[in-house]
């Protein structure tokens, strides 16, 4: 990282205790951070401003209570797709890239995922194969509506892209599983799914 050893913070998560699920490092990044030693496959999870950034983690809290609630501190995530800080990332416009960089005037925490080599081809294959796809607003409005609702319906799979949705898909290439659907997850059940706090 380009700062002071002192002012970084890695938390490291332990051996799952099943197959299922992936150990991983946790390095959070302050603002004014940004990290140089990125590996394909891995994510990010970001805590963005603005309205939309508050309806997201206001979604979150109405999903998780108590000690969970802590999950709900993101609003945004994004695959990480090359060691050069290229991200893919799902916006307004739809599927794009861009660089870390952009993060750094944001609190973001960095997840390093332990994939092989192989599982990280096949995540970042899939993710550069969704490039320019359309941003699935309408998924985004019924998951608004499912929690809202206590999640009593699933949001129906209609491919469609939003930020999580995209990065769950992609990491199930490389083999990881998830306890729900790509299309009804949000940036908190990511950091629940691999024990990211804030």
């Amino acid at each position: 990282m380009s700062h002071a050893p002192d002012a970084m913070q890695i938390d490291h998560v332990g051996t799952a205790p099943s197959v299922d699920l992936t150990a991983c490092d946790i390095v959070r990044c302050s603002p004014g951070e940004v990290m140089t030693d990125l590996r394909p496959g891995d994510i990010i999870l970001i805590r963005g401003p603005g309205w939309l950034g508050w309806l997201i983690r206001l979604a979150a809290r109405m999903r998780y209570r108590n000690d969970d609630r802590r999950y709900a501190h993101w609003s945004h995530a994004a695959l990480v797709l090359s060691a050069k800080g290229h991200l893919l990332e799902v916006h307004a416009l739809g599927v794009g890239m861009c660089g870390v960089e952009k993060y750094r005037h944001r609190d973001f925490h960095y997840v390093r995922l332990d994939l092989s080599d192989r599982d990280r081809s096949k995540a970042v294959r899939y993710g550069y194969s969704c490039l320019g796809q359309r941003y699935g607003l309408a998924g985004f409005l019924l998951l608004g509506l499912s929690v809202a609702l206590g999640d009593r319906f699933k949001v129906p799979d209609r491919g469609q892209q939003g930020c999580v949705a995209l990065i769950v898909r992609a990491l199930q290439q490389a083999g990881v599983t998830f306890d729900r659907a790509p299309p009804d997850m949000m940036p908190a059940d990511l950091a629940k799914r691999f024990g990211v706090l804030p």
